[in-house]
């Protein structure tokens, strides 16, 4: 009951209560009120102080800090409106006390002031975006692809330069990667920085031949959690048919899930092709994640759209819909470069026709998640008509009322057009009664047939 009672006399209710006696208190200003309406008016005034006083004893006895809800300084404004309408009661008090709940507009003017100062705070406390990649003054984290073509294996940069004056086949994977680092990279594998640059703000996957090198670049998902929208880092891979390197641009767990995966590869195959198919396949479980979460949320969304009001349904559509879309671009791209190594129009690794059937069967599973988020755009569009439509015809629900109210209206309008001010001296005998009469049933006639033809649902 106490719950009740404090969940209807909220800090709206109470601020209503407070404009409601601030009007009480000019109309006696306004109005020439007798006795008995000033004797109501002064009860109403009494009846909201009341309330006030409920709300403040109901406060107090759940409040755990009796001391500190007595001190605060609002709690010592709400007494103020209570005791003052108390002392109004003695004989030589003035009767305005009994309207001190208006002070409680003060609290309305703070509540105001502080909603101002907690966006402006939130904004000022928001940390600084940090662009990909860090600011440049971290270190790069080298991989190598051991001789089993199993694991992994950590070398310092210089290990990683002087790899690369070898001839000997290499599948490096460097992390980490900043612009501050593409102009030593760009020189180490022979290609040019601004060429890499461009690769690493392109926005979808894409490849490239440069004379002896094709680069490979693409967008790694980063796992989605329930609630967060979409994330992926940019990935750029570099190869020639003896060398493979592997450029991030962020530190993620992507290095640890190739060597898982390249354990459950066949160990028989070539360990270049191995880490290249390790990778693409790497790729493919990511965005299965992304398009599995997209679909638990659109699910949800389906799940609570009768909760959801028209604007936070919208705003959750549309930041679901530009993630679909984000993804069905990069998969539909995605599919196109796989098909690429399929045919072999890049030279990765030097692989023969058997190998790159490998490519096929990525290829074939990238389509059909490009499949599965075509049709979670379809089933999400098809949500968002559902919505707009039941919108639609619940307007035209509402003006179909009001069209049929304005009908009804029409009637007693009509006779009071014909007949004017009154009755007296008019050409045909009619009484008041009978005209009143003669308006109810035909407004009751119609409302009768109005409800007849369904109109009235």
């Amino acid at each position: 009951m106490t719950h009740t009672i404090r969940h209807w006399l909220n800090e709206a209710t109470l601020g209503f209560l407070a404009l409601l006696s601030l009007f009480l208190m000019a109309v006696p200003a306004v109005f020439h009120l007798g006795a008995q309406a000033e004797a109501w008016v002064a009860l109403i005034e009494y009846g909201i102080v009341g309330l006030f006083a409920l709300e403040y004893a109901l406060a107090l006895r759940q409040a755990e800090e009796k001391h500190a809800f007595v001190r605060n300084r609002w709690r010592l404004l709400d007494a103020l409106i209570i005791v003052a309408a108390l002392v109004s009661l003695l004989p030589v008090a003035s009767d305005l006390l009994r309207s001190s709940p208006i002070l409680r507009l003060l609290r309305l003017g703070r509540l105001a002031l502080l909603g101002t100062r907690s966006t402006l705070a939130l904004r000022l406390r928001e940390p600084a975006a940090i662009a990909p990649g860090g600011d440049g003054k971290g270190e790069l984290s080298a991989l190598a692809l051991a001789d089993s073509g199993a694991a992994f294996e950590n070398m310092s940069w210089d290990a990683v330069a002087q790899r690369f004056t070898n001839a000997e086949a290499d599948w490096l994977f460097i992390d980490g990667v900043s612009p501050a680092h593409l102009p030593s990279i760009a020189t180490l594998i022979g290609v040019s920085e601004q060429i890499l640059k461009g690769l690493f703000q392109s926005s979808l996957p894409r490849f490239d031949r440069l004379e002896q090198v094709t680069t490979l670049f693409f967008r790694y998902p980063r796992e989605m959690l329930p609630g967060q929208r979409l994330r992926r880092m940019s990935v750029l891979l570099v190869g020639r048919a003896e060398n493979i390197v592997v450029l991030s641009g962020e530190r993620t767990d992507l290095a640890q899930r190739l060597q898982q995966r390249l354990i459950s590869l066949d160990a028989a195959m070539p360990r270049m092709i191995r880490a290249t198919v390790a990778l693409l396949g790497e790729i493919n479980r990511a965005y299965t994640g992304v398009v599995d979460q997209l679909e638990n949320t659109l699910l949800q969304i389906e799940s609570e759209q009768v909760q959801l009001d028209d604007h936070a349904f919208l705003a959750r559509t549309f930041e679901l819909r530009a993630d679909i879309l984000r993804v069905r671009s990069s998969l539909k791209h995605l599919r196109g470069v796989m098909r690429d190594l399929q045919r072999g129009h890049l030279a990765l690794a030097s692989a023969d026709s058997e190998q790159r059937a490998l490519y096929g069967l990525l290829a074939d599973d990238c389509g059909d998640l490009y499949d599965d988020i075509e049709e979670l755009r379809e089933s999400l569009q098809s949500l968002v008509d559902l919505r707009l439509n039941v919108a639609s015809f619940q307007m035209n629900r509402v003006m179909r009322l009001l069209a049929l109210l304005t009908a009804l209206a029409l009637i007693p309008a009509t006779a009071g057009g014909l007949l004017g001010m009154n009755l007296i001296d008019t050409p045909w005998p009619a009484t008041l009664t009978q005209v009143a009469f003669g308006v109810a049933a035909g407004m009751a006639l119609s409302f009768y047939v109005f409800a007849i033809k369904g109109w009235m649902r």
